[in-house]
């Protein structure tokens, strides 16, 4: 039989200290994507950026505010740092990102497996994203 692990005041502090600042960037993160929705890009880049503040290693985070940045806000060149720096902190993300190329048809083909660790909201964003600025690109012509 296991003895049980002792926990001091301290750490029982500390991490719950934590687990309150994750729970606040997890509801910035809800309120930014919401306000994304609703197309209200400026206020959604906001609560992105505060929650990053909060959870900077949290990929999913940076993907998200790459997508507003670039498809509501047309700040690609932010956009792309902030995918870069999803891509660095979650390989299974990079991957996800590289694997689709758009075709003339306007569809979307794959080059090689989708599934990764990547929450589907996230990639199906990402994918929505790519055949927006498609479309954009071909009414331009």
């Amino acid at each position: 039989m296991q003895e049980a692990v002792e926990i001091s005041e301290g750490e029982k502090k500390s991490w719950s200290k934590k687990e309150d600042l994750l729970n606040k960037s997890d509801e910035l993160a809800l309120k930014a994507d919401l306000l994304a929705f609703e197309s209200r890009y400026e206020e959604a880049d906001k609560y992105y950026a505060k929650a990053l503040e909060i959870n900077p290693g949290n990929a999913n985070l940076w993907a998200f505010r790459g997508i507003n940045l670039s498809g509501g806000l047309n700040r690609d060149e932010d956009a792309r740092r902030a995918w870069d720096q999803a891509k660095k902190l979650d390989p299974d993300l990079a991957k996800a990102m590289e694997i689709p190329k758009l075709e003339d048809e306007g569809e979307v083909q794959y080059s090689g497996p989708v599934k990764c660790g990547m929450p589907d909201s996230v990639r199906e964003k990402i994918m929505q994203m790519m055949k927006k600025q498609k479309f954009e690109l071909d009414n331009l012509k």
